[in-house]
């Protein structure tokens, strides 16, 4: 493996143009891409379908390995690894399916999936995330008809065979950022309940942004209102540092891209501003880092809205942004999982020529090469 081959980005195997509303899930070894929209040519332009594929990236090679198809394809679903090694598909959607309450579970050591517990609530987009004991919270829905679907948590013990009841958050029906720190499940803001989105004359509605924090209290399965954030944000995303605390950072206000940043101390249940990025943007990948920092990279800068391969690395005690080692390419909405302290794999699109239609492709990101 040399750093030079590692940098240069390749295309994934998949048999569309491009491939968007997959998910990347970091397992033993290597990293699982699945599902997901394909993009194929249609003569004119390029038509989309859901993508019922799968492949296992391996770490020792630098390879991908195309897997069996999955039981039932899916977009736009959640995806963890629990603690024995295997993966979980959560949710989703199809192009016959609006929404899905079927699981899937990927075994490492056939690289088969099988159909896992289905979920109390059919979900799109759910958010999930692993906690200390190896449960698995799920929450959120995308299609919330009922009003109230989104804000219903579910539980997956480890080895339970059925998911159960985790209360109901206490006013958050659309989550921002979900992070997991220590026991505690924080819901950063969100939007409240309302009349839904819509556009009237040139007029943007939608429900309002809270800046409420919602904490889910393992042991009693119970959501309570926190702290609120210092800013109100609208798609913002949020991660788990090392050290416990949570970072947000981005989103969107009134129309405005936001470049600020705030961070949660565990210790205290408060927010406090953690700096400002040199330049704002949206659809990038927040990614943890080792010793508290934190990186944002690639996303559409403001102004142009054009997708850049500029990285921003926080640091914990300045609280501060300064340039970091670059991608390769300009990217936006890809992802990262780690593959070691220091090295990270990034799968997402990339525009090859001006001309030229997007293609998913990977590099290795190594921020202090």
């Amino acid at each position: 493996m040399t750093a030079v081959r590692s940098a240069l980005p390749r295309r994934i195997p998949y048999s569309g143009i491009w491939i968007d509303n997959y998910s990347l899930t970091a397992v033993r070894g290597g990293a699982l891409l699945a599902g997901g929209t394909e993009w194929h040519p249609d003569g004119i332009g390029s038509t989309s379908r859901t993508a019922g594929g799968a492949a296992f990236w391996d770490a020792s090679t630098e390879t991908w390995h195309s897997l069996s198809a999955l039981p039932s394809p899916r977009h736009d679903h959640a995806a963890v690894t629990l603690a024995d090694g295997r993966a979980l598909l959560i949710g989703g959607r199809s192009h016959q399916i609006l929404e899905m309450n079927s699981t899937l579970l990927w075994e490492p050591g056939t690289q088969d999936f099988r159909e896992g517990p289905p979920l109390i609530e059919a979900r799109a987009r759910p958010v999930a995330v692993t906690l200390p004991d190896g449960s698995v919270l799920v929450l959120g829905s995308e299609y919330d008809d009922d009003l109230e679907r989104g804000t219903r948590a579910e539980l997956l013990r480890p080895g339970a065979t059925a998911w159960e009841p985790a209360g109901q958050t206490a006013r958050i029906f659309h989550t921002g950022p979900v992070c997991v720190s220590g026991s505690q499940v924080v819901i950063a803001g969100g939007r409240d309940n309302g009349a839904g989105f819509a556009i009237v004359e040139g007029v943007h509605y939608a429900p309002p942004l809270s800046q409420t924090t919602e904490l889910w209290e393992h042991e009693r399965r119970l959501w309570r209102t926190s702290g609120p954030l210092t800013e109100s944000r609208d798609d913002a995303q949020g991660i788990t540092l090392s050290d416990g605390r949570i970072l947000v950072v981005g989103g969107w206000d009134q129309g405005r891209v936001l470049p600020t940043s705030e961070v949660w101390d565990p210790a205290t249940g408060s927010w406090s501003p953690a700096g400002t990025l040199a330049s704002a943007r949206s659809s990038f990948a927040l990614t943890a880092l080792p010793g508290g920092r934190a990186a944002v990279s690639g996303g559409l800068v403001e102004g142009p809205f054009a997708a850049t391969a500029a990285v921003e690395i926080w640091e914990p005690q300045q609280r501060t942004w300064s340039l970091g080692k670059p991608l390769a390419v300009p990217r936006a909405g890809h992802r990262l999982v780690a593959v070691d302290a220091e090295t990270f794999l990034v799968v997402g699109n990339h525009t090859p020529s001006p001309d030229a239609p997007p293609e998913t492709s990977w590099e290795l990101w190594r921020p202090g090469t």
